[in-house]
């Protein structure tokens, strides 16, 4: 049999279950092919930025050369024609940059306002041709953004992948760390008036993943990858630092494990389906 094609629009909370230091034997059974990475799902299916104006979003000094090829894929929307292209057999996304990064508007075109690469740029630090738009301050214009992006997104996949199953990852920051030492928190839950803030922020920003889960559930009949129900540390000794989103093994491997058996499932349906077929003829 052959590995199974999949794809993800998103960031590390997915990417990361496709890596040997969390899944070692992955590509035993999967062929990872493009990834929109950090790319909001608004900028995903925006019209690209006006070519005048894209050569003139340069990365600088201060973004690396990953940003930079990030920052230039979605400046240009190059994503979408390649995950056509490849066809994965799964389409994985989440909306870690929806609600984390927020979106800028440039013309006609949409982009991620990704602060590892955008907002590092002199283009950013002027601080004209755009405005910029964020969940935390301007709910009611921006949850419709990211609801008619997912529809759109739904609506694309069925005309352009009709063969790819769209999975949604549903997942919540977590508030501890682990390293081998032991548990640390992130946060206290009283006496340090920082960190009380910190935690707030985030029990304000899980609430926005979940609001957004319930509404896209209920609009769409999504394949979901959904372990809120259990308690996951992030990784004390994670190579691009600790925090709340960077989770240790243990939700990756949960995460596959989930993945395998939706996987397994299709196939002995579509095994039995195609034997069914061949037996009434």
């Amino acid at each position: 049999m052959s590995r199974i094609k999949v794809g993800i629009i998103g960031s590390c909370v997915t990417r990361e279950a496709f890596i040997t230091r969390n899944n070692p034997q992955y590509k035993d059974i999967y062929d990872l092919g493009p990834l929109a990475w950090q790319t909001g799902l608004v900028s995903f299916l925006s019209n690209p930025v006006a070519a005048d104006v894209a050569a003139s979003i340069e990365p600088g000094t201060k973004v690396n050369e990953h940003g930079a090829r990030t920052m230039a894929r979605d400046i240009a929307k190059t994503d979408r024609a390649d995950l056509e292209a490849f066809a994965p057999d799964y389409l994985l996304f989440d909306l870690y940059s929806d609600v984390r990064y927020g979106l800028a508007r440039i013309g006609d075109a949409t982009i991620t306002n990704n602060p590892n690469s955008f907002r590092k740029t002199d283009y950013f630090a002027a601080g004209n041709g755009f405005t910029t738009l964020h969940m935390a301050n301007a709910s009611a214009e921006y949850v419709p953004l990211v609801e008619a992006a997912v529809d759109e997104l739904v609506e694309w996949q069925r005309r352009a992948l009709p063969q790819t199953t769209l999975v949604l990852n549903c997942f919540r920051y977590s508030s501890y760390y682990r390293t081998s030492t032991g548990d640390l928190n992130f946060v206290k839950y009283r006496g340090d008036q920082k960190r009380d803030d910190l935690y707030r922020r985030l029990l304000r920003e899980n609430d926005r993943y979940d609001s957004l889960y319930r509404s896209i559930t209920a609009r769409h009949d999504l394949r979901t990858i959904d372990n809120r129900d259990r308690s996951y540390h992030s990784d004390g000794d994670h190579p691009y630092g600790i925090s709340p989103w960077h989770f240790g093994r243990p939700f990756f491997q949960d995460f596959m494990a989930d993945l395998d058996r939706m996987v397994l499932d299709d196939t002995v349906i579509g095994t039995r389906a195609a034997a069914l077929a061949g037996a009434g003829t």
